[in-house]
């Protein structure tokens, strides 16, 4: 790889990251789908050099051009996919040789010394009658604990009280989307 700081040479970098098994190619997968749909807004003189673009302003365009597409949660998904991507090419055109890529992981650790409540099937049902009055959209607050294996269960947060079959649709292909080759 070069100096070369274009959008090209970012989708470049992220094959190459995942062709050496650097990062898991769901990851790295969804990471190009966000940097190419993006940055597929930007002109050929604003895609020479990504690294000084300013995100922010990025994503606000992408939001006014396309964000009856996405939902808010999407939007920001694909901020932080886009931003992490940028992170670490960055880092690796300032240093190849001690690049290992950062990015989220899996487990998130709480910044918090106030323990941390699982929620239960209880008070997942409680929260499904009486929904809580912050959120000024009608977005349900309702922790809906599923459970998949008998040592894992996930928990889904944030849907609205009047969700689709279509935004249903949307979800179901993310997490499909997420899912590993390997039964």
């Amino acid at each position: 790889m070069s100096n070369d700081r274009s959008k090209d040479a970012l989708l470049k970098f992220l094959e190459y990251v995942e062709k050496k098994g650097l990062a898991p190619s769901n990851t790295i997968g969804a990471r190009r789908a966000a940097v190419g749909k993006v940055f597929g807004i930007l002109d050929e003189t604003e895609s020479v050099d990504v690294l000084k673009l300013n995100l922010h302003d990025i994503m606000k365009r992408f939001s006014n051009l396309h964000g009856h597409d996405y939902t808010p949660g999407s939007l920001t998904t694909y901020q932080s996919r886009v931003k992490a991507s940028l992170d670490d090419f960055e880092s690796y055109i300032n240093n190849p040789l001690s690049f290992k890529p950062g990015g989220q992981t899996r487990e998130r650790v709480v910044k918090s010394s106030a323990p941390v409540r699982q929620p239960t099937q209880s008070n997942a049902q409680e929260s499904a009658i009486t929904p809580t009055a912050h959120h000024p959209t009608s977005v349900s607050d309702t922790i809906l604990p599923i459970r998949l294996r008998l040592d894992l269960t996930v928990y889904i947060q944030g849907l609205p009280f009047d969700l689709t079959r279509i935004e249903a649709a949307k979800i179901s292909a993310v997490v499909s989307a997420l899912a590993s080759p390997i039964e």
